[in-house]
This record gives C-alpha cells, structure tokens and sequence, in this order.
C-alpha cells in the first residue's frame, strides 16, 4: 500500500546484434548485397533508451482549506501547498457522470480508503480531533461480530481540470542552468522558478514550495456515503449478509429492512445506517433507511443544483515535460502501516469490549483446551480484562507515533515490529456461543483426527483469523494483511500457550539458537517472535511455583 515516487526516468544500455538481421532482412527484400565483414563486432551498437515517464495520478478528498487546480500538494502531510509551481491552462468539461458502489469492510482503515481518505489523514485522524468525512469515519464502530457494507454514490458534474498550454500563449520558459530559451510547446510545465529549484542537488526547497505533486483536477457535484451495520447472531447469518447486501439485489434488501420486513434470516431491527454527504441540497442528513431510498431518487438533482468539490485528482510533478531526469524520493508506507494496525487494534479493543459486555453470549477455552461459558469463568474474564488494557496501552503508543508522524519538521519512524501483531491477542479471544455448531460446515475446522482441543484451537482460529484473512485476500492478494496458509498454522500452533514478553530482542535470538541446536521444532511446546521479543511456551512445561520467564533464562543458561 506504500505511495511510491511515480516517473522514474530509468536507463538501460543494450548491445543490439544487427548484422544476422540485417543479412536476413536484405535477402527477403531483394535488394542489393554488400559484403560485409566477417567481424559482427563493427556492427554491434549500445542503444540508450529512456523509458517513459509513467503517471500515476492519486485520487483523495477535497481539503477543508479549499484547493484550486495548479495547487501544489504534499502527500507526506496530506495537504496542500498554496503555490504555483506550473505553467497550464484551465478547462472545464459538463455532463454528469454517476456511478456507485457497494463494498463489505472490516475495520476502519477499509472504510476510509473506500472514503478515498489518504494515509496521511488516516493518520492525522489518530493523533488529532477529525473533521468531515475523516471523523464520519472514525466515529464509525466496527467490530467482528457484524457484517459492514459501504454504500458509496458520487455524481459528479464535469470536472475542472489542467491543461496544456497553446504555443504563444505565456511568456517564454528558460533553463536556470543554460539560460536558454526552451521550447514553448503544447505542454503543462514547470515554471522557471521551480525547475531552478527542481534542478538543484537538494530536492528539499522544492518540496516544500512545491510538494511533491500538483492538484491536475477538482470534482464537483454531490457524494454520499451510506455504513449498512447488519448484526449477526451466527456464521450462516454473516454469510447470508454479505450475499445480501454486497449483491446485485442489495437495494431489495434495503428496502424491505426499510419496510420493517425480514432480509432472509436478519430482523429488520439488526440492520442500522450512518450517513455521510458532500454537495447537494441544505436539509437534514438522512437519518434512516427510508431516507436512504429517498436520497437515491434526488440526488443527481441535488448535485447539479447545489453542487460542491469533494474529490481531488493529483498529478506528479515528475510526470511534466521539462521536468529534471531525476526522481522524487516519497515512501508513505510508514503511514500506511500505522493506519493498518490503529484499524486492528481499534477493532481488537471493540471486540472485547462487546464480549465484556455480553460474555453470556460467548464461550472462553480453558487450560484443558475446551470451550466453557465466558460468563461462568471469573478467571477468564479477568484475563479479558487484562487483554483489553494491554490492547489499550498498544493503542495509547500507536498514537504517539501518529502525533510524531504529523509533525512536519519530524520523519515519521513508526516501525512495525515495535508492536506485537493483533493476531496474538486474537487467539486469546473467546467465541460466540454458536460457533461450535456453526463451523461444524467449515472444512478447514475438522480436518483429519483432532481431539477436541486441536479442533476448538481450529475453530478459535478459523473465527478471528483464517477467515477474515481470506476474505482481504479475495479482494486483493497481494495486500499486506494477506496471510499464507503458513502463517496462518503458526498461529493455530500458538493457541493455549503462554505468552511471555522477552527481556530484549537478543534474549529472543539466543532462544531460537536453543530450539534449532536442540531439534525441537516438531515438539511444538516453544515458539519464539525475535522482534517484538515475545515466545509462547505450552503450560504442561512450567513447574506450578516456577515464572515462565525464569523458565526460558534458564534455557539459555544451560548451553
């Protein structure tokens, strides 16, 4: 998901062997031969080619302080720069373009790139106090045990955009470097002052007159985004949802929620909408479901009649024609990171808090490996406690970052393997009580002989991992949170164990030294994360007035 720097200018040299061609194209053609030398060396020639500058315009939402095309724009901060930094002419094009969309999301993080809300606002929401669509967002509680749907509507009416410019029609453009007068083609360009400062060793007085990219064009007309939340009792009910409401027939569905009426399976009274809406005309949000119908009928009406800009295209400076063969470092993948796991570990905290706040509805594992009513276990309920405040001492961490990483005189250094992945709180988690009958059709539960308590580690890991992995994974495999077949045993295997947090990142990498010199792998009973340092140590191992870290010193302490 990282914004990588778009027009890289890359040369390549190759040795083209053209005398065998050239022999062969000559015989077919008829023509006159000429003897040619028994070296092909003479006729071998490097070719430098220049590959094309490839653009790739980013679509996010318009900003709060107001943009105009030409703007500059800093995809770092996520904002833009009031600085023109290109010669271009404006052209508008008319006629609406309508198109909508309906997708399931997961977390928050989902919901906001559905939003078009960059990495950087992402970001921003979790250090400060949002606005618009960020904070419609980031008030949006999403959790496992409901199925969420994205309703996204956008008319736009025509687009405001840049163009090139006529010959003739500005003044002339000169390099800093040559003085000379460049050629005053058709074409959006730099202008003199910021390929003087393109052209200069340290891109850095560029980008911050500049940023790194230029708004190339502002939508305008009306948006509206609709969060359908349907509450699911069971795994058939989760499925029947998101057939329902991600299909074709979703607004039959709607409709009939709307009219008080069944979907399927789900009450009416299971199926809830927020609303959010740019443009159009000045009455109240929609408050329900019939609401949503109504606005569907006027809403083309209400964007040609009370428009407003709500979507910004940019364009990187590197794509321009007398823009330096040189490339534009930007690497937002630290922002995407940090948005990622504020979504998890948001979502990880809700999902215990609704558990607390229900445990007669969910079913804990015991030391033994068998499922028992959360409500009946004072023991795990506290331990659901403490799961729930390390979760929110992860999240107070993953704010600081955030807060750093919105500072512009600071670089953002969130790292990653600082934070324990959510996945190893999840398999910590209880299971709603129907999961047992619910997953009795789930294959990958009950393969091969299992005693129960492998099958109710499959069963805890199908619920919280397996399968909202492989639902991100359909909708796209390459994403970060796409885990393998591999990983996702790993963490089955980890299910039951202790886990104990680890003095230091070296305390962890000589237990792994211990288990690959001891062979032990295939027993399973130690299993070690070098960064963050943590290990899962099965209980059957630790003496009953013995601490599971003294345990894993003395390990070491033994080679």
């Amino acid at each position: 998901m990282a914004f990588t720097s778009t027009g890289h200018i890359l040369k390549r040299s190759i040795a083209i062997l053209v005398s065998s061609l050239f022999t062969t194209a000559c015989q077919q053609s008829g023509e006159n031969q000429q003897s040619l030398p028994e070296s092909n060396a003479d006729y071998e020639k490097a070719v430098e080619i220049t590959e094309r500058r490839h653009a790739q315009p980013v679509s996010v939402n318009y900003p709060e302080t107001g943009v105009d095309v030409g703007w500059g724009w800093d995809s770092d901060e996520g904002l833009p720069q009031p600085n023109v930094c290109i010669e271009y002419s404006i052209e508008e094009d008319k006629g609406q373009t309508k198109y909508m969309t309906m997708t399931e999301v997961s977390d928050s993080r989902q919901l906001m790139q559905s939003m078009n809300i960059s990495a950087a606002a992402s970001v921003k929401t979790i250090a400060y106090k949002a606005s618009g669509s960020a904070k419609f967002a980031k008030n949006t509680k999403i959790n496992s045990f409901s199925s969420n749907f994205v309703l996204n509507v956008s008319v736009d009416n025509g687009v405001r955009y840049a163009t090139p410019l006529l010959p003739g029609s500005r003044g002339e453009i000169k390099d800093p470097e040559t003085r000379k007068t460049l050629p005053d083609a058709g074409s959006i360009r730099l202008t003199s002052e910021a390929l003087r400062l393109a052209k200069k060793r340290d891109l850095t007085a560029f980008l911050n007159y500049c940023g790194d990219s230029y708004v190339a064009a502002l939508y305008g007309g009306a948006r509206l985004t609709a969060v359908i939340t349907v509450k699911t009792s069971s795994k058939k009910e989760s499925q029947e949802a998101s057939a329902s409401f991600s299909g074709s027939g979703w607004g039959v569905n709607v409709k009939a929620s709307a009219n008080g009426k069944k979907v399927g399976s789900i009450e009416s009274k299971n199926v809830s909408m927020r609303f959010y809406q740019s443009g159009g005309r000045k009455d109240r949000i929609p408050a329900s479901k019939e609401d949503l119908l109504t606005k569907l009928d006027t809403i083309t009406t209400e964007a040609s009649d009370y428009p407003a800009y709500y979507r910004v295209t940019l364009m990187p400076y590197s794509a321009l024609a007398n823009w330096p063969e040189r490339t534009i470092t930007l690497d937002l993948s630290e922002l995407d990171q940090l948005a990622d796991y504020w979504a998890a570990y948001l979502k990880l905290y809700e999902d215990i808090e609704h558990i607390l706040d229900q445990s007669d509805k969910f079913q804990a594992l015991n030391g033994e490996g068998l499922l028992i009513p959360l409500s009946s276990d004072e023991d795990a309920i506290k331990q659901l406690e403490s799961l729930q405040d390390l979760v929110l001492a992860d999240l107070s961490r993953l704010r600081d970052d955030a807060l750093q990483c919105s500072m512009p005189e600071d670089d953002c250094s969130f790292r990653e393997e600082r934070y324990l992945s959510p996945y190893a709180y999840r398999i910590q988690m209880p299971l709603p009580m129907d999961i047992t009958e619910a997953n009795k059709q789930c294959p990958c539960a009950d393969t091969g002989p299992k005693g129960e308590k492998a099958k109710n580690a499959a069963r805890l890991v199908d619920y919280y991992i397996r399968n909202p992995v492989k639902q991100l994974c359909l909708g796209n495999p390459v994403d970060p949170g796409c885990l393998s077949n591999a990983a996702i045993d790993l963490w089955e295997k980890r299910v039951g164990k202790r886990l104990i947090e680890l003095p230091d990142d070296e305390t962890a990498a000589k237990l792994n030294n211990f288990i690959i010199n001891r062979g032990e792998q295939g027993d399973d009973w130690l299993d070690v994360n070098e960064s963050p340092p943590y290990a899962w140590l099965d209980s059957v191992h630790i003496e009953e007035h013995e601490k599971p870290l003294d345990k894993l010193l003395a390990l070491i302490k033994e080679r």
